[in-house]
């Protein structure tokens, strides 16, 4: 009988895991899944379809990770546009991905760039988006 109950019960924290995890750290686990589905030629439509526009943060339920949070993060987390070297202007949308530092800040080398020219996806991440950018 213990044993049944001790079971049921690694049963059902196992299943509610999430309910323990940082809504940021859910936020950038997500991200990362999703960004492998991002493909060249996907058009912002079918990139925002695939990366959703959850946000995270910044709210009360936060307090049960031992602080007040006031770091929000949203997708994407911003957007750019960026001159290339071929004269085009690219747009870039910016997901949060990364903690390099727990500083209560958000960098941009904590963020995964999606590039996009004439409304498709051209490449994504750093390498991509400094290999084209116009110094």
């Amino acid at each position: 009988m213990r044993i049944a109950a001790l079971l049921a019960s690694i049963a059902l924290l196992a299943g509610c895991s999430t309910l323990f995890m940082d809504p940021l750290e859910q936020l950038r686990e997500a991200n990362k899944r999703n960004l492998q589905r991002v493909a060249v030629g996907n058009t912002r439509f079918e990139v925002e379809a695939i990366m959703g526009t959850e946000r995270a943060g910044g709210g009360l339920p936060e307090v049960a990770f031992g602080r007040v949070q006031y770091l929000a993060a949203k997708n994407p987390m911003r957007e750019d546009i960026v001159p290339g070297r071929d004269g085009a202007d690219y747009q870039v949308l910016f997901y949060y991905t990364d903690v390099r530092a727990k500083d209560d800040k958000i960098t941009d080398d904590e963020l995964t760039p999606v590039v996009l020219r004439d409304g498709k996806v051209v490449g994504v991440g750093h390498a991509f988006l400094a290999s084209f950018r116009k110094e």
